[in-house]
């Protein structure tokens, strides 16, 4: 046997190594930004899965090829791996660059290794938001998202959220969407939503569940509970003398043409939206801060890695906590329900306490 045959088989086997890691990678970035923001029903499930067996078989393909001719074939997973290290990097600078404030407060935060499954294991996270142009009084918002109403989820837990929210004695409840799974679960919502209420306003919109499913039956529940469904406008807030101008904005999956509002200096303007992906939609319009939800932080995480898949054009960027992207303050609840599968692994529900607050000087 000459050399270079003694060289072929290893080559060709790492050859094929290679072309199986660039084309999870592919999969998984199509399933981020692509993949999963399809509606739920049959056609995804054929389109998830028929991907899969697509990157499959040309992984197979590449094999067989690294078999006869494995060098050259080193360098089309070579260049996607590298290609995928460059947005790694420019997703970890980003991340930094819009890094906020840590939480002030939290209570039953932290995972443990011996107990990955954390679907009901609620957390609360508590930040303050020092605003210059804000004047009034310390303005707190309770904010929940996904609760994903769908019969896999025990009523008592709904119940020990909604208290938890009603103990902090919010002036704004915040609901940011998928309030259901199911439409026929829509009629559950009022006796989840009457259970705590913000002192001034409890106001929602609605996720791309909610639209999926069926957004009038959604919304009517909502309403019946007494809360008000911003769609996309806006409400004026008075706060002991202080305007706070409040918007939802549903897109992509409403089809309003939304206008933002003409907002005064003097006024407090904040956004509900599901996605984040919205941020950028959201910046350069006077609005202080955008409250979002929808990627579940991830549902499913590894431990000093973090989530594996996030339902986002932008991919890993934002996942979970409080960003500040071209001076808007986002806030992203990993939301308390789950879709599918009804689990978390590693990743706990969570609702946001936000104490708006004048900044000193």
């Amino acid at each position: 046997m000459s050399l270079s045959e003694f060289f072929v088989q290893p080559i060709a086997l790492f050859s094929w190594f290679l072309s199986a890691v660039a084309a999870l990678c592919i999969y998984l970035i199509l399933l981020n930004r692509y993949l999963l923001l399809l509606s739920d029903g049959r056609l995804k499930t054929v389109v998830l899965r028929g991907t899969l067996v697509v990157i499959g078989a040309v992984v197979l393909l590449f094999g067989w090829w690294a078999s006869h001719n494995p060098w050259p074939l080193l360098l089309a997973p070579t260049a996607v791996l590298i290609a995928v290290g460059i947005g790694e990097m420019q997703r970890i600078i980003l991340r930094r660059r819009y890094r906020g404030a840590s939480p002030i407060g939290a209570e039953n935060a932290g995972v443990v290794l011996a107990a990955p499954i954390t679907t009901l294991d609620l957390a609360v996270y508590h930040y303050e938001l020092p605003v210059p142009r804000w004047r009034g009084r310390r303005l707190r918002i309770a904010h929940v998202s996904d609760l994903h109403l769908n019969g896999d989820l025990p009523e008592a837990y709904y119940s020990m959220v909604m208290a938890r929210v009603a103990r902090a004695e919010p002036d704004l409840l915040f609901f940011t969407g998928d309030l259901v799974t199911k439409v026929e679960h829509a009629v559950e919502l009022p006796a989840v939503l009457t259970l705590a209420r913000g002192r001034l306003a409890t106001l929602a919109v609605l996720g791309n569940h909610d639209y999926w499913v069926g957004p009038q039956q959604v919304a009517a529940q909502v309403e019946a509970a007494g809360v008000t469904r911003l769609g996309d406008r806006c409400l004026r807030v008075n706060v002991e003398g202080h305007e706070v101008v409040i918007c939802g904005y549903e897109a992509p999956w409403s089809r309003t043409d939304w206008r933002p509002p003409a907002l005064a200096a003097h006024e407090l303007g904040l956004v509900l939206t599901h996605t984040p992906d919205n941020i950028y939609r959201l910046t350069g319009l006077g609005f202080v801060a955008v409250f979002a939800g929808h990627y579940h932080a991830g549902q499913v995480r590894l431990p000093w890695f973090g989530p594996i898949v996030v339902p986002s054009r932008y991919g890993r960027r934002f996942d979970h906590g409080h960003f500040v992207v071209d001076g808007v303050h986002l806030f992203i609840t990993a939301g308390v329900g789950s879709a599918v599968p009804p689990r978390r692994i590693y990743c706990q529900p969570d609702i946001f306490i936000v104490d708006i607050v004048a900044a000193k000087g």
